[in-house]
Order: structure tokens, then sequence, then C-alpha cells
């Protein structure tokens, strides 16, 4: 909206609107790192895209803030600098917040997935994230406007950086839907509570029995007790 040409006013509201959105994206964040207080903290595969998950939303959150700036948004909004705050809050949130779901994998088919290669697909989509898309924010700082298939030949170098990044991240997600895929056929049986979690999904069968539970459920410890 700052550059419709809007009078001076609207720019005011609107400034305060987009600085408002700031506190129910900082509750979030803090909300999810406070999820770890008295956890068994493992860094398996499905907290390393949890943990990244944020780490990226965070990034999103903070860049994104400089669009409350009317004279400085005036400048970014029609640049590469929207693409890639776009995409690290879009993108960055369901790639990554879908991976960590990895994590119920083994309750939902019985099957566990390869950690190592987990790990490996974490890690190259983690890189290959970063170069495709911070090299964004830097074009945007250049003036590398938005929607333009052809662009001047100061920003080339950076669309091979973020080009190549893409290459990157395709090769992460190929590896980590091969890997889910693989565990459904042919993983190993996945044991009851393989995570070591205290709730109540992982103190039944995996994959679970009909109606879950054949007697009610007792519960006779707290929800920090992982011993």
């Amino acid at each position: 909206m700052f550059t419709s040409g809007m009078s001076d006013i609207s720019r005011i509201v609107f400034s305060l609107i987009t600085f408002m959105v700031a506190v129910p994206t900082g509750v979030k964040v803090f909300s999810w790192l406070s999820t770890l207080y008295k956890g068994s903290i493992r860094l398996d595969s499905p907290l390393l895209f949890s943990l990244s998950f944020i780490f990226l939303f965070s990034i999103a959150g903070t860049y994104g803030s400089d669009h409350r700036h009317p004279p400085l948004n005036l400048y970014l909004h029609g640049t590469y600098f929207i693409v890639g705050h776009f995409h690290y809050t879009m993108f960055g949130g369901a790639a990554f917040g879908f991976s960590r779901h990895s994590l119920l994998v083994p309750k939902m088919t019985g099957r566990m997935f390869n950690e190592r290669m987990a790990r490996t697909a974490w890690v190259i989509m983690f890189i290959g994230f970063n170069v495709l898309y911070f090299t964004m924010f830097i074009l945007g700082l250049q003036g590398m406007p938005r929607r333009y298939f052809q662009y001047l030949p100061h920003f080339r170098t950076n669309h091979i950086i973020s080009t190549v990044g893409s290459w990157i991240l395709a090769a992460g997600l190929i590896i980590m839907f091969w890997n889910l895929i693989r565990a459904v056929f042919k993983g190993e049986k996945a044991p009851m509570n393989p995570w070591g979690g205290t709730t109540l999904e992982w103190q039944i069968p995996s994959p679970p029995p009909a109606e879950n539970f054949e007697t009610l459920p007792v519960i006779k410890h707290g929800p920090y007790k992982y011993d």
C-alpha cells in the first residue's frame, strides 16, 4: 500500500499497523522456543528442522519490520527484497515446518526413516535455502525490481548465486522425500517410543491399533519425567 500514492495520514496508519505485526510475531517465536524448557533435548532431525524453521521465520520477521518505515519501504517494496522476505516467511515455514513432521512418520507408518539421510537432507536444504533467498535481500538492496525476467548486467552475479542455491535446495528436498517414501516401504520397524516422548501417543504400538487404547490409560507421572 505504501507504493500506491496514498495520503500521508494513510501512510502513518499503515506504518503503525505494519509495526504492530511484530508483536504477535514475537509472541509466536518466544512461545515456540519456550516449548524447549524442561524438555529432553535431542538433536535428532525433527528438532533440527524445527529449530531451523524458527530461525528462518525470525529472519523473515526481522527484515519484515523494515517495511514499517514508509521512506524505506517506498524503495524496497518493488524489489527482490520483498521476494526474499516472503519466501523466508512462507517457504521457510512450509518446507522446514513440514519436514519436522517426520517426527510422526514412525508412529503413523510403523517404520523408521534413515536418520543419517534425514540429517543430510537438513544440511543441504538449510544451505540451499539461505543461498537462494538471502541473496534476494542483497538484490533488493541493490535495486533489482520484482517481476522482471531481464535485468541489468550488475545484477547477474547475485542471480547466478541465487540460482545455484535453488539447485542445492531442490537436491535436499529430493533426499528428504526419498527418505520418507523409502521409510514407508523399506524402513526398519519402529519401536513404540523412538523419541523418548512422555505423552500418550508414544505409549502405544506403532502404528496405533484401532481405538488406540484397549483400556482407559492411567497417567502415573508428570510431563517432564523422561527416565
